[in-house]
Order: C-alpha cells, then structure tokens, then sequence
C-alpha cells in the first residue's frame, strides 16, 4: 500500500521584517546594490523634518517682479535691494540705471551697501545708489612741498669802492637797485654780487635775490584708483612763494586753493582773482604771495587738483566678487576680484573706508597667471582660490601686515593643496567650515582631527555623480539657508545638511559627508535667506519667490503646480538575492497633516505600479485647511501607522515608492515596513 503524504507536516516558509524607521538623504552616487536602506536611490523634493525623517518640501510663492533676470539681492538697514536687469531697486522703486547685467556681489561696511558688478561699483544707503567714486575720498598724497621758488632782499650801502658784495645765502637768480633805479650786477660763487661799477658812496643798496626749490615734501597718501581728485599741501617758510607745481601735469583742472590766514584760519581762494593756473604744466601762480606761515613747521597751502584716469577706475570698477575681511580677520576692508582684464589681481580698501581704494592696495597672490575665484575665511585668514593651482596650491593664505611705510598689506602666508574652485558665485561659510563647488564635488577647507592642520575635504558624496554631470558647473550659486549648503543650477537645487554628519565609506580621504536632498523645477538664478529665515531666490524672467511652510504648491504664471515628490525605498533583494521572494504586507508610518494623500507605489520587473493610497485617513481638522475630499472630524495630529495587503510573487528584487504628487497635498514619512517568505530558487 503507497505511503500517505502528510501535507500538515510540510514547513511553512519563514516570515521575515524589514523595517526602516531611521532616514538619510538620497544617494545618488552608489549603484543601486550598494544604497542604504536609509537612503534613497530617488527621492525629488524631500527634505529632513527636525528629526532627519523625510517630507515633502513646502511650495514657493512669487513675491515681486522685475524686468530682466536677478542677479543680486541684498538687504541694508531693513530694505531689500534687488539688481534685475540693468537696473538697481530699493523696496521695489529704481534708484540707478546701467549695471551690468550679470551677477554682482555686495558687502556692508558700517552703514552702507557697497555692490560690485563688473562696470560700476555703486554704493547704497538704503535710500539712494550711485556710484563710489561720486564721493570717493580725496587723498593728501604729499606734505610739506616747496614752492617752486622764493624770494629774499638784501640790503647794503655803497661806500665808492667796493664792486662786490656777499649774501647771507645762495641764490639762483638775482637783481638789483642802487638808490630805488635798477643797475647792473652778476651773480658769482652762488652768493656773490658784483657790480660793473662801485655804487657810490652812501648809495642804499638792495639786492634781491631768487632761490629755486626742488619739490621735496613726503609721502603722505596713496592715489585712490577709484577717485580723480587729490590734494597736495605746501609749506612756505619765507612768506615770498608764489609759483607752486603739482605732482601731476595734464590735469583736469584745480577744484580748490586754501591759504591760512596769519590767525591759523584757512581762506579759500578764487581762480583769476588771487591765481592762475597752467593746466598742462599743473602749475598755480599766486597774484600775491600766500606768506609766511603763521604756524612754524605746519603747512600753510593746499592745493585740491582733479585729473581722471578712467584706467586706476576701471580696476574697481570691473571687478564683480567681494568678500568683507580686514585687519585681524575683522570684516572692516572689502576685498574685490573677478576683473576680467586682471584675473589674477585683488584689491583692497582702507579701514572702514570703501570709498578709498589706495593704489598700492593690491596683490597678485598667484604670481598672476591664475584667476582669483572667490575667497573664505579659514582660520582667521583669507582663503583665496586659485585656478589653475600652481603645483597644486588651491588656496592661498594672506593675512594682514605692515610694510616699512606703515601701509596695509596682505603677504602670502601659507597654501592648501587641493581641489580647485569652479563655481565663483557658491563660497559660503557653514557652521564651522567654508564650502566651495569643485569640478569633484563640493569642498569645505578644514582643519584634521590629528595634527590640526587644514586640508581641503569633500562633503558631497551622496550627490557627486549627479552634480559633477550638470552642465555649466560654474555658473552654480550657492547660499546658506538655516543648516543646509544650498546650490542652485539647472533647475534644481542640491541641499546639503550641514546638521547630519554620515562617518562612514565615501571619500576615503574625507572624514564625514553630509546628508542630501535633491528639489526640482525651481529656475533659481540667486539664491538668499530672508530676514524670516525663508528660503528665496530670483530667476532669469525677473521674478522673486519665496519658499513658505505649509504651502504644497509652486507658483507658476499660469497658476499654481504641483510638486512631485516621493521616497523610493532601495531596490529590496531579501536575505538571500538568488531565491524567489514573495511579499504579503507592508506598513507605513506616515506623518498626519490636514490636508495629506500618500500612493503606494511597487517596482517590479522595472515597472512601476500602484499599490494603494491613503488620504482621509491621514489627514486631521483644521479650519486653515478645509478640504471636503478628504473631510475628517479627527483631531488626532501625530503619526499613523497605515497597512496594505500586497501579493508580490516569485520575484527577485522588488522596489516601492511612497508619493504625494498632488497639489496642496502633504507628506512625511517616518518608518517603512515589509513583511515577506523566500522559498526556492529564482528563475525568470
């Protein structure tokens, strides 16, 4: 008789779990196999709740509109400054015309807002722009000069004999009169007068005689490149002085003359009346001698000249990157580069002082065949990137020192080699540390755990694959919004969270990356932090945005968009990838919202279908929200754990995607789970 087969005995296949209730960000580098199951392969327009767990980004709103695209936006004493176009706004009303329509950069020194863009530097106190130079500071580049010459008397008295008569000093030139009518004398030995004949006996004798001065006086200040006008200080010790040159000749013309008066009061003089000026000799005549200073030692003439040298401006003028650093790491100078013309030139502005740029105040850190990219603060120093690196040396450190004059200069201290920055417009200090893009990545400049030194690390692992592809790197901007490093180029924006530190596999020469987030269809061309902590950003057609919580649409000409956006969960393969799988349920932990809809999504065969979707279910009252779709009496705000039966058989690997695609529709995700058997080998 055959034996009986008893079915009941037959082992049931084991149910096992997989649960994530602990996120990342996306992983868009690591082949599909090798993302963490906290991570995610795809993942458009999620961003971390205060916990890391991911949720749908808020929607953004247009809050202005300007002509021509933004290439600037800044804030001084409360109000907002945009550069659109060509043009320059403040609170919305054009104040200047005839920028440079590309993107400029801005710093505050005291109570101004000084914007550099590559044509015109301009100068903005919140009510009004217009250019520095307009009330560029005038320099007294020279003291205590000479006149050309000066004049001085001698009396004598003629005794009927004697031809020669010597001077108490040195003359150039002299002349003379015997008793009031002019007669003939020489000059010899320098201090000798000699007269063709005696003058006769008790004659009054009066030799005057002209002494020239070389120009002499000191240094005093430098020319301001960004100014045309310039003061020179003479000091006249004989009283006779009426001829006094300029340093300069070909001047423009003579803004001003002041002589002090014998009380030490200064007296502003008028041209034709008191002087005369030769302007290609740049030499002022007085009608009648300034005299005498009152003061001993003190200068008792100035003379203010005007000469425009359009070239020492346009150094200024051309250059469109800037970055506040000065003496001690204090931000009380502006550094500006970015010339076209002098790629490779930086310059500098005195203390406090934007409207004076000495022209000795520039440096050449990279020997000036490299292009200064930007700059960053890095241990109280300044950071100037260099592209190409001579021999590697990325960025170059300066800090601040004296020369033998007194004057500020900023010698090379030290380097970093490293990756080269390729971005200009993306130097941002996070946190602890400045970042910058690379054709590798982004960079941040920090110092090592060990021995303190500073090297350059990359911190983008998670997203470097899609970033180093996007076209036209170096036009990425970056801005600092709350913890997240946010890069805007192409469309969309890469958020790194400087608050969520991965130490793991990556960079093998990095010690930590940060998490990231990836958002789409937003056209930023500048991106900026408001006042309120929001995240903002101009475009190419004029328009300025602003992302706001608990608005889950983007703003469009044509009305209002939904956001895309989903969680994949990476590609599941079981415990043993080689055996047939078979899921039966799954779970999701999601966050409650008053207006919420989740769809549960399965990849299978590489092919993507809906499982399910939750709405009502998930959402909670609330009068701001009213939705009657999704009405609900529920009061109840935390989390739901929301389930679904699932019947996926004999398959290899499968993958599930949780989305909220509809407009002003929520999301948030807190834990996945799947339960599932493998039974067999897989065959297909």
């Amino acid at each position: 008789m055959p034996k009986q087969i008893n079915f009941a005995s037959a082992a049931e296949p084991v149910k096992r779990q997989i649960l994530i209730d602990s996120f990342g960000g996306i992983d868009l580098s690591s082949s599909p196999t090798d993302v963490d199951k906290s991570r995610s392969p795809d993942a458009p327009n999620m961003m971390p709740d205060t916990k890391g767990n991911p949720k749908k980004r808020p929607g953004f709103e247009r809050t202005g509109k300007f002509e021509g695209r933004i290439n600037g936006r800044f804030e001084i004493n409360g109000k907002e400054v945009i550069h659109a176009g060509s043009a320059l706004y403040i609170e919305g009303k054009r104040v200047w015309s005839g920028m440079a329509d590309e993107r400029s950069s801005g710093q505050i020194i005291k109570e101004n807002l000084y914007i550099f863009d590559g044509l015109c530097a301009l100068k903005c106190d919140g009510y009004d722009a217009y250019p520095i130079s307009y009330d560029a500071y005038v320099p007294t580049v020279l003291i205590s000069k000479n006149a050309d010459f000066y004049y001085f008397d001698e009396n004598f008295s003629g005794d009927g004999s004697t031809k020669r008569f010597t001077l108490s000093k040195a003359a150039d030139e002299i002349t003379a009169k015997v008793d009031g009518a002019s007669a003939a004398v020489t000059l010899e030995n320098g201090n000798e007068a000699v007269f063709a004949s005696a003058p006769a006996d008790g004659k009054a004798i009066v030799i005057n005689g002209k002494v020239n001065q070389e120009p002499g006086g000191s240094s005093n200040e430098d020319f301001n490149l960004l100014g045309d006008k310039w003061k020179e200080s003479f000091l006249c010790s004989e009283g006779t002085e009426t001829v006094f040159t300029l340093s300069q000749k070909s001047i423009d013309r003579v803004v001003s003359v002041e002589a002090m008066d014998n009380l030490g009061g200064w007296i502003k003089k008028t041209e034709g009346e008191d002087y005369s000026v030769d302007k290609a000799a740049g030499k002022i005549t007085f009608f009648t001698p300034p005299g005498k200073t009152p003061v001993e030692g003190k200068d008792n003439v100035i003379i203010t000249a005007k000469k425009c040298v359009s070239e020492s401006k346009a150094k200024i003028n051309g250059c469109r990157r800037s970055i506040a650093f000065g003496d001690g790491g204090s931000a009380n100078r502006i550094f500006v580069c970015g010339n076209r013309e002098m790629p490779g030139t930086d310059f500098w502005c005195a203390v406090n002082d934007p409207t004076y740029w000495p022209d000795s105040y520039y440096g050449e850190p990279g020997g000036g065949d490299a292009e200064i990219m930007g700059y960053s603060v890095i241990d109280g120093k300044l950071g100037t990137h260099m592209k190409p690196a001579a021999d590697g040396r990325s960025i170059i450190f300066r800090s601040a020192s004296l020369d033998d004059r007194g004057k500020a200069t900023y010698p090379v201290t030290g380097f970093l080699q490293g990756e080269e920055a390729a971005a200009p417009c993306a130097f941002v200090f996070m946190e602890t540390e400045p970042l910058f893009i690379t054709e590798r990545g982004v960079y941040a400049a920090t110092a090592g755990d060990i021995d303190g030194r500073f090297y350059t690390q990359n911190r983008s692992y998670f997203i470097n694959r899609a970033l180093c592809a996007e076209e036209g790197l170096e036009n990425a901007f970056g801005t600092k919004w709350k913890h997240f490093y946010v890069i805007g180029i192409n469309g969309k924006l890469y958020l790194l969270d400087t608050s969520q530190k991965y130490y793991g596999r990556g960079e093998p020469l990095s010690s930590f990356q940060y998490e990231c987030y990836l958002w789409t269809g937003i056209n930023a061309r500048v991106l900026w932090e408001d006042g309120e902590g929001r995240l903002c950003f101009g475009d190419c057609d004029g328009n300025v945005c602003r992302f706001t919580e608990n608005i889950y649409h983007d703003w469009t000409e044509s009305g209002s968009r939904t956001i895309d956006a989903y969680w994949t969960i990476p590609d599941f393969s079981g415990s043993l990838f080689w055996r047939n799988k078979t899921v039966r349920a799954v779970a999701v932990q999601a966050a409650a919202f008053p207006q919420n809809k989740v769809v549960l999504e399965k990849c299978v065969d590489g092919i993507w279908s809906k499982v399910t979707e939750w709405g009502a279910k998930i959402c909670y009252f609330a009068w701001s929200a009213l939705n009657w779709e999704e009405w609900t009496w529920s009061g109840n705000s935390t989390y739901r754990t929301l389930s679904a039966k699932v019947k996926i058989k004999k398959f290899d690997k499968v993958g599930f995607r949780i989305s909220c695609g509809d407009i002003d529709k929520a999301f948030g995700l807190y834990a996945f789970s799947l339960e599932y058997a493998e039974s067999g080998r897989y065959k297909k």
